[in-house]
């Protein structure tokens, strides 16, 4: 009989709109607090709906119907009650996608509201003359080559010995005056890199083999099996193709291009500045770790980047 009353009380709907009401007035109490009519007017102006308009046309290519703005503009509205609501919930807080967007956001913002003078001519030759490596033509080398490893061989005298057997080979097969002969492909050892290299500049090759490689190549004959070369890997018997020696810019031939650079290296030094200003309005602290007190249980000193007063 007591079960039957607790059902028949439990039941009672006065007790569920209780409930419920409770229930809602809670959320409404984590979501923000008092109900605020002002933060949660919604307001759709009518560039909003020229906007929404806009960016339906160029995705579908027509202007929408009635029906279909009337769906944009709900769905507009929902997004807008979701976002207020998530962000009255902190839901933005501590998530990394939506602060890296925000971030992004406002760095776009700075930088369209920017503002760097045009770069005048003497700006322009100085400008040039700083990076004037930028725009010539640097040495440049067409090559094959066989690879010995002194890992293989055992030692660096030993695979120098086994280049210049290589190198004997290849020469007295006529290696020099038929490039097309491919006894050379069967030579040498495994690498890991490429065999044949077409019109790559010195710093190219400099950061493959390393920068003795290529000062190697600046004496070698064309045309010709030569060697041993000595890199950052071992040893190579090289067959130079062409080598191209490096021709500095005409100011006059690369203006365009000087100035295109100039004008983006001005409007990035521009853009950190803004960043900087920006960053000076907070009063920034970064806490240190030391890893192995941190681990044993020590504490963290802390360090004061800066501030505006």
């Amino acid at each position: 009989m007591p079960d039957s009353r607790l059902r028949r009380f439990l039941r009672d709907p006065l007790l569920v709109f209780l409930v419920i009401g409770a229930g809602i007035f809670a959320l409404d109490r984590m979501a923000g607090g008092v109900f605020d009519p002002e933060s949660r007017s919604v307001l759709v102006t009518r560039e909003q709906v020229i906007r929404l308009a806009d960016l339906w046309s160029a995705q579908i290519g027509r202007l929408p119907t009635a029906a279909e703005l009337d769906s944009l503009v709900e769905d507009h509205v929902r997004e807008e009650v979701l976002v207020r609501e998530a962000m009255r919930m902190g839901l933005d807080a501590d998530d990394t996608i939506v602060r890296r967007r925000l971030a992004q956001k406002m760095s776009f913002l700075i930088e369209d509201t920017v503002v760097t003078g045009e770069v005048s001519e003497s700006e322009l030759a100085a400008y040039f003359e700083e990076n004037a490596q930028r725009y010539g033509d640097a040495q440049r080398f067409t090559l094959r080559h066989v690879y010995v490893s002194p890992d293989r061989r055992g030692s660096d005298e030993e695979a120098a010995r086994v280049a210049t057997d290589i190198l004997a080979q290849l020469q007295a097969e006529g290696g020099g005056a038929e490039p097309e002969n491919t006894l050379w492909r069967r030579l040498g050892d495994p690498f890991m890199l490429r065999r044949e290299y077409g019109r790559r500049t010195a710093g190219d090759l400099a950061e493959l083999f390393g920068g003795a490689f290529v000062n190697g190549l600046a004496t070698l004959p064309i045309g010709e099996w030569a060697g041993p070369v000595e890199s950052a890997y071992g040893y190579h018997i090289v067959r130079l193709s062409a080598r191209t020696e490096a021709r500095p810019a005409v100011f006059e031939d690369v203006r365009r291009r000087v100035l295109e650079d100039a004008r983006r290296d001005a409007r990035d030094a521009a853009n950190r500045e803004a960043h900087e200003r920006l960053r000076e309005r907070y009063r920034v602290e970064i806490e240190e770790l030391e890893f192995a007190s941190e681990l044993e249980g020590g504490g963290t000193g802390t360090d004061e980047v800066g501030a505006e007063p």
